[in-house]
């Protein structure tokens, strides 16, 4: 399986807001960029919103003056983060329409999903600035959509799923794996394979209506 590359990351893309014309990062600041989300992503993960930003510098090896020049707040790193993210997520999807077959698009885009490192931990609770989260939901949704209706019309996928459907079942998931993984066990991967077959045809037609694209990204940017 040939993964697909992420975009060049741009020094436009590094600041919050900007609309200047994108130019390359220099191969030095494109690596410090890299190493920089990766530890923040992971030490949001362990800690949450209040870990300071020195560790995060350590962690990713460089320097406080480096990171706060990249990111003047916390919350433009987060964002960076989540963004980062959401970019992975959009990639999985595009590479499983493109190579794994109708009848398993829906499941494999969920595993996929739920083998990348998340900022889970830091994500579900409410942040201290600004969430944009439900504009991600709405970016991703045409795509999970497509992998949706593949399943379905190859009779894999239970008629009644729809997209927010497969989103909470990833968000179940992740709190799952959050809360009760440890280095030597992944209960997480059991409940995922019970919520997978949970989404096949031959059950009952649940009794509440599924959340619609719009009421999910409400509660992700009110969370």
């Amino acid at each position: 399986m040939t993964r697909r590359s992420a975009p060049p990351v741009t020094a436009a893309a590094t600041r919050p807001g900007s609309h200047k014309e994108t130019r390359p990062l220099r191969r030095d600041a494109e690596v410090n960029l890299g190493r920089i989300l990766v530890a923040a992503r992971d030490v949001f993960a362990e800690q949450g919103y209040d870990a300071p930003m020195e560790i995060i510098a350590s962690r990713a090896d460089v320097g406080v003056g480096t990171l706060y020049r990249r990111f003047p707040t916390k919350a433009d790193l987060f964002t960076a983060v989540v963004e980062s993210a959401r970019q992975r997520n959009r990639e999985i999807a595009e590479e499983v329409l493109a190579e794994v077959a109708p009848g398993e698009a829906v499941f494999e885009f969920v595993r996929r999903c739920i083998s990348v490192p998340s900022v889970w931990r830091a994500t579900t609770a409410a942040p201290p600035w600004g969430s944009k989260r439900g504009a991600g939901l709405k970016q991703i949704a045409p795509l999970i959509a497509t992998i949706v209706d593949r399943s379905k019309a190859a009779g894999t996928l239970r008629p009644d799923v729809e997209v927010t459907d497969v989103v909470m079942v990833l968000k179940a998931v992740r709190s799952i794996a959050d809360l009760c993984d440890t280095p030597s066990a992944r209960p997480s991967l059991r409940f995922l394979e019970l919520a997978l077959d949970g989404l096949r045809p031959g059950h009952a037609a649940p009794t509440h209506p599924p959340l619609s694209i719009e009421q999910l990204a409400r509660i992700l940017s009110q969370g």
